[in-house]
């Protein structure tokens, strides 16, 4: 009896010691700030009677399991299950920590680990016993649940998540590597109270009897067969071989099983396939002490095996793999029907690449020799080029010669291969020698002129970096046919064409091979001329070039009248970098464009500074206010027979806040040029409709409208809201157009015209008598007036010319029933010259210059009678 007490105590003070450590842990890591420490755990007293240890068979624990529904292989998992269902209160909640832990669930210490959760913070794992953490295979004190290894991470966390929401025990299983085997582990979670903040629970992990030999099963999934053999020696000499380890491949090439043939003798393992004249092969490998590889092929089950047998020695073990290599020996007879029938060309070389082991029909048909003629030539024989750089791809383009001496260009695709047990390289042969013939045709037309075969502006300027980047002086010209657009708008883009052809041809019989010649696109060219540093020797070969293209006088049987404008600029005088001297040359010749045609202008450094004006002046326009900074001005028209006014020429002026009063002839073209003389033209036509609406309801308001107008679209449109918005009648408003609208998209612009006459507009054309004035224009469209230009009013005095050019006009007019108006009278002269030729109207500053808006009614009271109604 004393005997028994004694046992109990040692039990229980080994109970009581392992429940001070877990509550001591949960104590000092769960204590809350701010909240009293709690009382020193009160150790229970535990019943160690035999109904507890009677009750740890499945068949009678007395747990009740349909409030867990957890299958367990371990009774102490049952009893762990049992004692947390007996402590928990009757009122129902969860049982308490401390009678938990000071019961006889203590004793599983080892492999309970205590976790906390707080409210939104992460399970943390407290206290962890040292079975436990070698499960986990980690230390575990301090962790989150989530650090732990990925398969614990999930289980543990699944576990908790599933005890806190059901609110009693919990068991996930998981396949994880403990001690070496695969083994399945029961991790139980027990949701717990206690008298400290947060979630508490108890994990119990323990790995299930049955496990996996992970080495074995690895070995055994392979399809390569493993042997390790240890040497049987008799008198010095290997007789045989114990087989210490086998796997199921190994075993299944050699017709058996892994558990029959393990530990028996190799001779024996071979006697069965009949492959006993193998054993000398092993015994080889293992005298010599040398890895060797060689092959077996026999028959086995009614199949046929071919296996690669590798055996390497360590020690006095002989590490064996036995590699089925059946497929590989049907490819390799595949290979040689589709190598020997293949329409592609293929050869087969040996380890040097030199001499020719193979060559199929394809191959000796492409080269044009016999099979013996190829052998006998070697690769040596058929290659051109010394030096051939294979590629990481294993392709390599070379040119190889034929029987009959033809160069061809081809790609050979290698392979490395084994012929033989040898190494060797088959080789496929790809002709393409029409391919880059094709390529270097493409490249060609990537760097020249399609049409006249000189260089394009990849290739200019190319060369153009190779000349600044040698440091020798050098020239560039550009240069620019005038009045090209004639040539094609009259002509046709295939007289064009043949213009350009016939420039180009020009070009080359003057310059020097060393010159280089490109057409930049449209009708320029460049010219590079290397080592060209006098303006004198340049001056004397650009006036070669520009005498030559003007004596161009027809083209596909047409007359024609051509010239040529040439800009120059300098290395290293101008500009050193390329685009810089491209820069210069083009300032150059806009200013030879714009001075005199067919002219040559070197790069002076103003030219620059004007350029700067000019790009400061379009910035200056684009921000312009229109309504602000824009008004119109107005020159009076008269009737010469009467004197009688007949109306107002409307005229654009800008009055920029910067520049003050800005000439027409300045900004106008850069309106055309920036496309703002859309939104100028239609304010413009709405302005001048609106303030004519005021005047009396005889007089006419003449408009100029740009021929860029026209391409809009829009045209029609702004003049139609400008009359309905003024109210204006529309046989007042006079549209007025130059010659130039006619000789770009003839037939659209003609019907523009129409559909402004079917607004009730009036059409003038403007300029007639300069440029290229033809009567068909008066025959398909009937124009409301014809405008003299003022440079024949300017000499009509002087000139007999002159003259005759403006009685012919007015003649003209008079005969088609159209008006007149002569632009530009100045002198007294003029007047009765006009008058006398019976010219219907007239305007000039001998009358009125263009005058403001705030003026015209002055102009109109003078003429009439009654106030002025100018608005």
């Amino acid at each position: 009896m004393q005997s028994n007490r004694s046992s109990t105590a040692a039990v229980v003070r080994r109970l009581r010691a392992t429940a001070i450590l877990l509550l001591c842990a949960v104590g000092l890591e769960m204590t809350d700030p701010g909240v009293p420490m709690p009382m020193r755990p009160r150790l229970l007293h535990v019943d160690d009677s035999a109904p507890e240890s009677a009750s740890l068979t499945p068949e009678g624990d007395g747990i009740e399991r349909d409030p867990f529904r957890i299958e367990t292989e371990f009774d102490d998992v049952r009893l762990i299950l049992r004692r947390w269902h007996s402590m928990r209160p009757a009122s129902g909640g969860l049982p308490q920590y401390e009678e938990i832990a000071l019961g006889s669930i203590g004793r599983f210490a080892d492999e309970l680990a205590v976790v906390r959760r707080l409210e939104g913070g992460q399970p943390t794992i407290l206290r962890a016993g040292p079975r436990f953490e070698a499960i986990v295979g980690t230390a575990c004190i301090g962790r989150t649940t989530s650090s732990l290894t990925a398969v614990h991470a999930i289980s543990v966390g699944e576990a908790l998540e599933a005890a806190c929401e059901a609110a009693s025990p919990a068991m996930v299983l998981s396949r994880a590597l403990v001690d070496g085997m695969v083994s399945t582990v029961e991790t139980l979670a027990l949701p717990l109270a206690c008298r400290w903040s947060g979630d508490y629970f108890l994990l119990f992990l323990r790995p299930r009897r049955s496990q996996l030999n992970l080495a074995r099963l690895l070995i055994n999934a392979t399809h390569e067969g493993i042997i390790a053999l240890s040497a049987i020696e008799r008198n010095g000499a290997i007789r045989d071989f114990s087989i210490l380890s086998i796997n199921d491949a190994a075993a299944q090439h050699l017709g058996s099983r892994a558990d029959q043939l393990q530990f028996t003798l190799l001779s024996e393992a071979l006697a069965q396939p009949g492959l006993s004249p193998a054993l000398a092969h092993f015994r080889e490998a293992a005298q010599k002490r040398r890895t060797t590889t060689f092959e077996l092929e026999y028959g086995i089950e009614d199949r046929r095996v071919s296996l690669q047998v590798g055996v390497a020695v360590a020690d006095d073990i002989l590490a064996v793999t036995l590699t089925d290599i059946g497929e590989l020996k049907a490819r390799e007879t595949l290979f040689r029907s589709l190598f020997d029938e293949n329409p592609v060309p293929m050869y087969v070389r040996d380890a040097s690449g030199e001499n020719f082991l193979n060559v199929n029909e394809a191959a000796l048909r492409l080269y044009g020799f016999d099979r013996d003629a190829f052998f006998a030539r070697g690769l040596a024989g058929l290659r051109l080029d010394a030096d051939v750089t294979r590629q990481p791809s294993g392709e390599t383009s070379c040119r190889h010669v034929a029987a009959d001496g033809r160069v061809l260009d081809v790609v050979e695709y290698t392979r490395d291969i084994v012929v033989d047990n040898a190494p060797a390289t088959l080789s496929t042969i790809v002709d393409v020698t029409e391919r880059k013939r094709a390529e270097e045709h493409v490249t060609y037309l990537a760097l020249h002129d399609p049409l006249t075969g000189v260089a394009n502006r990849t290739l200019f300027t190319r060369e153009l970096e190779r000349a600044a980047g040698q440091g020798n002086p050098f020239a560039v010209l550009l240069l620019d046919l005038d009045d090209f657009k004639v040539v094609n708008d009259t002509l046709g883009h295939a007289a064009g064409d043949a213009l350009l052809i016939e420039v180009t041809t020009r070009l080359r019989k003057i310059l020097r091979g060393s010159d280089i010649v490109a057409r930049l696109g449209g009708d320029e060219f460049a010219v590079l001329l290397p080592g060209a540093a006098s303006r004198t020797v340049i001056d004397r070969l650009a006036s070669r070039l520009i005498g030559d293209i003007a004596k161009i006088r027809t083209i596909d049987g047409a007359e024609v009248s051509i010239t040529a404008s040439v800009g120059a600029a300098l290395s290293p005088n101008d500009a050193s970098g390329t685009e810089s001297l491209l820069k210069c040359a083009d300032l150059a010749l806009y200013r030879a464009k714009n001075s005199s045609k067919g002219q040559l202008r070197f790069f002076e450094p103003e030219m620059d500074s004007q350029v700067r004006e000019r790009r400061a002046l379009e910035m200056e326009l684009r921000g312009a206010d229109i309504e602000k900074e824009f008004e119109l001005h107005f020159q009076p028209i008269f009737a010469v027979q009467t004197g009688q006014l007949r109306g107002f020429e409307a005229l654009l002026r800008w009055n920029s806040p910067k520049r003050g009063m800005v000439s027409p002839a300045v900004f106008i073209p850069l309106a055309e040029e920036t496309g703002m003389i859309h939104e100028l033209g239609r304010w413009v036509v709405a302005e001048a409709c609106r303030q004519a609406a005021g005047w009396p309801e005889r007089l006419v308001v003449a408009v100029n409208v740009s021929p860029v107008q026209f391409r809009r679209g829009d045209l029609v449109t702004n003049i139609g809201e400008a009359l309905a918005r003024s109210r204006l009648t529309p046989t007042r408003l006079e549209i007025e157009v130059t010659e130039s609208v006619l000789l770009a998209d003839t037939e659209a612009n003609l019907a523009i015209l129409r559909r402004i006459r079917e607004l009730g507009a009036r059409i003038a054309l403007d300029d007639f008598g300069t440029g290229y004035s033809s009567m068909s224009y008066l025959r398909r469209f009937p124009f409301s007036r014809l405008k003299i230009d003022r440079s024949f009013i300017r000499e009509i005095g002087g000139s007999p010319e002159s003259l005759a050019i403006v009685r012919a006009i007015i003649g003209l007019g008079t005969s088609l029933g159209i008006d007149t108006t002569a632009e530009g009278v100045e002198t007294v002269e003029q007047l009765n010259a006009l008058r006398q030729e019976n010219c219907g109207e007239l305007q000039g500053f001998l009358f009125s210059p263009p005058v403001a808006s705030a003026k015209v009614g002055d102009i109109i009271d003078a003429f009439f009678e009654r106030p002025s109604q100018v608005a």
